[in-house]
């Protein structure tokens, strides 16, 4: 809560003028500064944000440095901010100390956390209308979801989301109902013996070779009964839970009608 009470106190505080060099040292704030920077505003984002394997905007990050998180990969470049998720208290304090500022941010729980966000980076980039946009852009996404259908979201490995989590929540906007699962993760046997109506299956990096792919691959998911209409997902999307869903969550209003 106090974190997020900061980025509110960030959107009353009147306007500094725009940042011209911004470099993003995470996954999820490279989503958020690739899709609200203006031009040539950004200077460097993590390697994962530049990496189509795991980000939708990669594509948008050709040209730009690379950094593996950290504020020394970054100096040099000379930012005048620098935006972070859940970053080192050490890292930002050195930031500062250098006359960089720096954005921090929280983890988001909810819709509304997401929301926030979007305003806190467009406001840090002085881009205000962008934000704007693209928050219009989400509540168009967002609304009159359909009626939730029963569904169960899963990773490689059996690997769940929360019933009341962020994921949960982008979920139901499509149109479906998380199902509770103990522990967060579902073994093959309990989804051939009580197969859910609706499985979203998360796809990512489905070409890499690895025990959680393995699982996502078994024969025994071909055996489920016809009658469970399985969608495949992006699973780079649900990384952050951020602005990237949108696309994500249109698609999956499609399957989402009977």
């Amino acid at each position: 809560m106090k974190r997020l009470a900061a980025l509110a106190m960030l959107l009353a505080a009147p306007a500094a003028a725009a940042p011209m060099r911004v470099a993003s040292l995470n996954l999820c704030t490279d989503e958020l500064a690739l899709a609200l920077a203006a031009p040539g505003q950004l200077v460097s984002v993590s390697r994962l944000g530049a990496d189509p394997a795991e980000s939708t905007l990669a594509g948008r990050a050709r040209g730009l440095a690379t950094n593996r998180g950290r504020l020394t990969d970054v100096v040099a470049l000379a930012p005048d901010l620098v935006l972070t998720s859940r970053g080192d208290p050490a890292a930002a304090a050195a930031a500062r100390r250098l006359g960089i500022a720096v954005l921090d941010l929280p983890e988001p729980g909810t819709l509304a956390d997401v929301r926030a966000q979007i305003r806190a980076v467009a406001a840090a980039l002085g881009r205000p209308h962008a934000g704007a946009a693209l928050i219009a852009s989400l509540d168009r996404t967002l609304a009159a979801p359909p009626a939730p259908r029963p569904a169960l979201f899963i990773a490689g490995g059996g690997l769940t989301i929360a019933p009341d989590g962020l994921a949960a929540q982008w979920l139901r906007a499509a149109g479906f109902a998380q199902q509770p699962v103990p522990r967060g993760q579902i073994s093959l046997e309990r989804l051939l013996t009580d197969p859910p109506a609706t499985l979203v299956v998360s796809q990512y990096r489905r070409d890499q070779e690895s025990l959680n792919q393995a699982w996502l691959r078994h024969p025994a998911l071909a055996r489920l009964p016809q009658h469970t209409r399985i969608s495949p997902s992006d699973g780079r999307a649900w990384t952050c839970g951020g602005p990237a869903m949108i696309p994500e969550i249109a698609r999956l209003r499609l399957w989402a009608t009977p």
